[in-house]
């Protein structure tokens, strides 16, 4: 049968030895209003947890701007871990494969900063890292999906490679160059500029086209 108990006032259980517990057996126990548990080590030993709660917080103890980091870990064996934290000194989210229950130990690594939340300059302008942040520039621009443009010098450090590949179609002032089976030219360098497509003459060919003409 139901039974009820009404309380006026503070309604304590209280055991007296250190080592002493309560035991509640059921199969459902609901708590109709707010639960407050206060002690350094909470179990929930069960195998799905619920929660409607759209935001977990976590390390709600720091009120102010404080130097700890704090974030998420699971068990990988009985001893290593695996998680996700937040990094306060350095302002960034990081996550490991390998670390100890404190979080504190093996490699951390980066997956996303504040300050680089939003893309930065104008339309079809290269992004690239300026600092840890997104920087871009007119002059470095993708109009398409087969267009690059650079406004300015282009440095190589070993070398221009291009692959054979077919004869592209013209561009309005503008110069194509592309790579294809060396011809008369020997260089297997070809260019394309308006209606005009030939290939580039290496000196040695130029030589003996110098002789013969």
């Amino acid at each position: 049968m139901n039974t009820k108990k009404r309380i006026d006032g503070d309604y304590y259980i209280e055991t007296i030895n250190t080592e002493d517990r309560v035991y509640v057996t059921t199969n459902t126990m609901e708590v109709d209003g707010n639960l407050v548990v206060s002690g350094n080590i909470t179990y929930i030993n069960t195998e799905v947890l619920d929660v409607k709660d759209p935001f977990i917080v976590t390390n709600s103890s720091n009120t102010a701007t404080y130097a700890s980091n704090a974030g998420l870990l699971t068990h990988k064996t009985a001893s290593t871990f695996a998680g996700i934290r937040y990094n306060s000194t350095d302002n960034k989210w990081e996550i490991s494969t390998s670390t100890s229950e404190s979080g504190e130990t093996g490699t951390w690594d980066e997956i996303g900063t504040a300050s680089a939340g939003s893309v930065a300059g104008a339309n079809t302008q290269v992004q690239f890292n300026n600092e840890g942040n997104f920087g871009a520039s007119a002059n470095l621009t993708f109009t398409d999906t087969n267009q690059l443009n650079i406004a300015g010098n282009v440095n190589l450090t070993t070398g221009l490679q291009l692959a054979d590949t077919a004869t592209p179609g013209s561009v309005a002032n503008t110069t194509v160059l592309y790579g294809n089976v060396a011809g008369s030219g020997g260089t297997g360098v070809y260019f394309v500029d308006g209606s005009t497509a030939d290939e580039l003459v290496s000196k040695s060919k130029a030589i003996v086209f110098g002789i013969i003409f």
